[in-house]
């Protein structure tokens, strides 16, 4: 449940910070920008699963 709360909050922080790039700059640099994070955090996620696989081999 606890992963659910944060998966939500982090959903809605990344929607706040997306809608204030729009307001600020425009939908062009907005979704570029969402785009860009959104990459990083799937290249993080990738990393994180593949250390955690590791580790559970080498115990």
């Amino acid at each position: 449940m606890r992963h659910f709360l944060f998966d939500t909050l982090g959903l809605a922080g990344f929607g706040a910070m997306t809608y204030g790039l729009y307001l600020r700059f425009g939908l062009a640099d907005a979704l570029i920008t969402s785009g860009g994070l959104l990459l990083l955090l799937a290249l993080a996620g990738a990393r994180a699963a593949k250390r955690a696989a590791a580790k559970g081999d080498a115990a």
